[in-house]
Parts: structure tokens; sequence; C-alpha cells
């Protein structure tokens, strides 16, 4: 098994209390030499809320994109089924796989 480098940011740019609009997750994934590791699909990425808002829910990964460079990734995640996002800190675990290289990340967000 080896070791993927995986650095997570967030902000709440258009998702906000009481909408379903999506919350991004802007991730970096290296191998362990740091060469940005390119080709991940939704697939290779799991998303927790582990810290959620009073009342929020779990997520759903909608799309996975990458960047013009080479290892940068956007997530795309909802409130699961209909629930909508509630005010407050969320704490989002990411981890990411590939073949048998793995590595994870915490990030937070602030929807206000």
């Amino acid at each position: 098994m080896a070791l993927l480098i995986v650095s997570t940011v967030s902000e709440d740019t258009i998702a906000a209390p009481g909408n379903r609009l999506p919350n991004y997750l802007l991730v970096s994934v290296t191998d362990s030499a740091g060469i940005p590791v390119t080709g991940l699909e939704v697939g290779n990425f799991k998303v927790d809320p582990m810290v959620v808002g009073p009342g929020g829910a779990a997520v759903d990964i909608e799309l996975v994109w990458g960047s013009q460079l080479p290892g940068f990734y956007r997530i795309q995640v909802v409130p699961t089924r209909n629930y909508t996002w509630t005010a407050g800190v969320y704490v989002f675990a990411v981890a990411v796989q590939r073949a048998v290289d793995q590595g994870q990340a915490l990030t937070t967000v602030l929807l206000d």
C-alpha cells in the first residue's frame, strides 16, 4: 500500500442554510514522491461529514472534475435525499483511493 498525500479546503460559495446547492471541496492529490495524481474520478473519492451543523445530514458526491493543473480536483457535494444545508460548521473527512494507493485529509466549512 502506497501513500497518497491529500490536502483539502472548502468554502461556502453557493451552499447556504436552507438550500441544496453544491458545496465544493477542493482537493490536491500527490503521490509519496510529490508527483501530481491525475485521472481520478467520483469512485476514487469518499466524503464523510464527520461533524455537521445541528440537524445536518450526510452528503452525496455529485461530481468530481480535475483542474487545468495536474493533481487538483473539485468535488461537488450536496445533502443526501431531500435534506438541505443547516447553519454551522461542517467537518468533512475526504478519503482518496487509487489501485493500492490511499490517503486522507480533513476540511472544514462554515455555512452561514
